[in-house]
This record gives C-alpha cells, structure tokens and sequence, in this order.
C-alpha cells in the first residue's frame, strides 16, 4: 500500500490508454472493498428472500427456566391446647326406704276394709297392707272400677297413713277369663274349689298386663302408695308357692307346667308392674315351687338386674323357726336382696288369733331376727297390732326400725 500511495501521491503520468483503463478499475475496487471493511453503509444479504409461499421460521427463544429454591419455613409449633376432663358425678341410684310398721289387715271387699278402726289411733302403726281382688276391680272385660281402692286412699288420707298395694290374683282373678279363652286350672283350696288361670297362658297374661297398665296410669303417682307388692296366678294369689297335693301337681304338669313357662311369666309381670310404676319400690314374696328354688332364684335375679335399688323381695312365711328351719334357702335370697336393695317380712301368723298361732316369744323372736338382718319393712297381723298386752314389743321393735332407717 504504500508503493500504491507514492505512485498516486506523485501522479505519474500514463502511458497510454490501457494504463488509464486499469487505473480507473483498480481505484473502484479499491473503494468497494474499503466500504466492505466497515463503512457506514448496510450490509448486502447475499441470500435474498425467495418467491416460494413459505413462511420463513426462526428457532424458538429457548430461555432456561428460572430455578428458585423452594421456600422452607420453620414449622409453627405451639403448645398442645390441653383441658381438662369434663367430670360428671356418678349416677346414684336412689334408695327407697321401704321400712315401717304395716297391717297386715283383712282384703278390701263390699264388706270389709283393710285400713279399719281397729288400728287407726295405734301411734307405732306406719302404713296398712291393701289387698283387692282382680275381680272386684276389673268385673268384666276392659271396665276398670276403681272406687275400692280410691276409698282406701280416701282413708289413708285422712290418717295420713301409708299403703302397701297388692292386687289379689289366682282364684281372685276375673271369671269372665275363660270366656275369653283364657285356661283355667281347678283345685281345692282351705275345702273349696276354686279355679286360677294358668300363669303362663296368654289370654291371661294379656288382660292381665292391660290391667296393670291402667292401675299404673291411675295410681302411680299417688303420694299414699309406698310399695307395690307384684302378685300372680298362683295358690292364694299374693304368694308365690302352690299348695297343691300330689295328683293336682300332676294335672298341673299335665297342663303344661315347666319352670321355664312360669319364670317368664313372673318376669312378664314384673316388667309390667315396674313400668306401670316408674316410682314407686316393687317387691315380689318368694317361696319355693314343687320344693324347687330356681323360679324365686331367677325372678329375683332378674328383678334386680333390670329395676335395681326399686325392686325387693317379701317373705309372707316369717318366723325365727322358718326363717331357720324350714325356707332357708329363701331367708339366704332375702338376705342377698337387702345388701342390694331391700327385703321385708310378713309374720306368718299372730298372738291373738288366725290360722297360725305364735306365743309372744316367738313374735318376738321372729321381729329380732327381722332386724338383725336389715329388714325393716314388716307387715304385722291386726289382732297383734291392736291387743294391748303387745304394744310394749312391737312400740320398741318400731322405735328400733325408725333408729336404723333414720342412719341410712
């Protein structure tokens, strides 16, 4: 370049014409190739677009992704809330006092009352024993008349007295019972024939039940009623046992007796009974069946299972001698049923006068044993309650009974 720049710097004149020619073609070169090198002008696209349809493509913008770590946080841990347990106080079952001096007083009849004179000024005397037949009450099928039992109330109103309500069963029941196809069973009782429906036959135990409930919903909420004895078809239809001979044991088992038929009838009646009487103590007399203890074992155990503290037995036979001698296994029943609830006593027979005579030492032997054991509620015959040669032992056996029940 340098040689270049002197030759033009000097303008040597040309040769000739040829000379002229290649001077003009090489100072044009010279300056389209100082323009390529970088002068101001675009540059030349030396691969023009074609006149094919083809939309031109250009690569995708491909960018990396924007990777951020991801976001950790310290757990919030906050103190687990804790409260305390909601504590309830223990459902107590209530006790029912059933305790006091009764009368074991005649059946309510057209001609006799239980709650009598004879008794009425006898400051020891608690409550009196009411007993009223089926019949007399129920006389036909689905007619209830109440008025024997509203005019006991009437009266132990006026006293201020208790009532100990059993409704006579067995040969008290209706004997319009067969009519309606219920089955009767004959026997003899104290030389008479009589008849008692059979206590596992349905007919029966369906008037019966219906019976029940309508007393409940008439009675249960009387404040006079203090217990509620559960009676049965049987013997003298108060106690459990059956006073048959031996060839009307047989007819009754011909009849279809098992001990199986009579448990659930005594359990049918006592679920009736307890829920006619939602408040009211129940308690049922326990004897043995045919020499047999299983029917009182299980009715009692099932009894208190279900009605607990409510439900207690009776025992229609007392006296130290029985107690001891003769219903043993049932004077242990009355004794399991008291630590759990409560158990009473009827004397089996009376001083003065009745079927079974005691002397006064064995009264007093029998009301001793009675309370040694917890059973406060006894049922005492009228003839004692009103002979005055009595009054000093049993005004001081009912001061005893009121000093134990007062503790509880």
């Amino acid at each position: 370049m340098q040689t270049l720049n002197n030759k033009i710097g000097n303008k040597a004149p040309f040769k000739n014409a040829s000379d002229a020619l290649t001077s003009i073609l090489f100072l044009v070169l010279s300056s389209i190739l100082l323009v390529g090198c970088g002068g101001g002008a675009a540059p030349i696209d030396l691969n023009p677009p074609s006149n094919s349809n083809d939309t031109p493509t250009t690569d995708p913008v491909v960018t990396d992704p924007v990777v951020t770590d991801p976001v950790v946080t310290d757990p919030v841990v906050t103190d687990p809330v804790v409260t305390d347990p909601v504590v309830t106080d223990p459902v107590v079952e209530p006790t029912y006092k059933v305790s006091g001096t009764f009368c074991s007083c005649g059946p309510t009849s057209q001609t006799n009352s239980s709650i009598n004179r004879d008794t009425e000024n006898l400051d020891y005397l608690d409550g009196v024993l009411v007993r009223i037949s089926w019949a007399d009450m129920n006389p036909q099928a689905g007619i209830y008349d109440w008025s024997y039992l509203d005019e006991q109330i009437g009266y132990a109103e006026q006293r201020n007295t208790k009532i100990a309500l059993a409704i006579l069963n067995g040969p008290y029941a209706p004997t319009w019972l067969a009519e309606e196809g219920a089955t009767m069973f004959e026997y003899t009782l104290r030389g008479n024939v009589v008849s008692l429906p059979l206590p596992w036959d349905t007919v029966y135990l369906s008037y019966y039940q219906a019976f029940i409930e309508e007393l409940g919903a008439r009675y249960s909420g009387n404040a006079f009623i203090d217990l509620v004895h559960i009676t049965n078809s049987t013997t003298n239809g108060f106690e459990m046992q059956y006073t048959f001979n031996s060839a009307q044991i047989t007819d009754f088992e011909t009849a279809g007796y098992t001990e199986e038929l009579l448990i659930n009838s005594w359990t049918t009646i006592i679920d009736a009974y307890a829920t006619a009487f939602p408040n009211k103590p129940v308690d049922v007399e326990v004897h043995p069946v045919f020499f047999s203890d299983k029917i009182a074992t299980d009715v009692v155990d099932h009894g208190l299972a279900l009605y607990g503290k409510r439900f207690g037995v009776l025992a229609a036979w007392w006296s130290e001698h029985n107690a001891k001698n003769v219903y043993t296994s049932m004077f242990t029943i009355l004794k399991k049923v008291q630590k759990e609830s409560f158990a009473g006593v009827q004397l089996v027979g009376a001083v003065s006068t009745g079927l079974n005579p005691l002397t006064e030492e064995q009264l007093a032997a029998a009301l001793q044993l009675a309370i040694d054991n917890g059973f406060y509620y006894m049922e005492i015959w009228n003839n004692d309650l009103a002979n005055t040669q009595l009054s000093d032992l049993i005004t001081s056996n009912d001061n005893l009974i009121e000093a134990h029940t007062a503790v509880q």
